[in-house]
């Protein structure tokens, strides 16, 4: 594995993660903050990007995804897209690796990419 693809991918799930810690020692901040996410696959093609919020309010942590998230097969083809509104997820489409549109109950993928792929809030 690439360090680039394990940077990108610790720092992702560093992210979902920290949002389990207490917050409440943390700085009040008044406004969340876009940031992107992304990773590669080793031969360095793309894997996946997307664009989320997050930061404290109120003493509590928040994440979610927002706008366009894109993941890709390993030969470069399309797999999903999906639009986010304030986590939830109101649009999406799928390919197969061949780059033919399918319904997105048709896609082969582990129950864990299935989780990461269609995230809601």
């Amino acid at each position: 594995m690439n360090d680039k693809l394990k940077y990108s991918i610790h720092f992702c799930v560093f992210l979902i993660f920290i949002s389990n810690v207490n917050s409440g020692e943390l700085a009040y901040m008044s406004k969340n903050e876009l940031k992107v996410c992304s990773g590669n696959y080793n031969d360095g093609n793309k894997e996946f990007t997307g664009t989320y919020m997050n930061g404290y309010m109120n003493g509590k942590y928040q994440e979610y995804r927002v706008g366009v998230w894109k993941f890709w097969y390993p030969n470069g083809k399309m797999k999903f897209e999906g639009l986010y509104k304030d986590g939830t997820l109101v649009s999406k489409k799928c390919w197969n690796s061949k780059g033919e549109s399918i319904s997105c109950d048709l896609l082969v993928i582990s129950e864990s990419e299935r989780y990461r792929m269609f995230k809601d809030q």
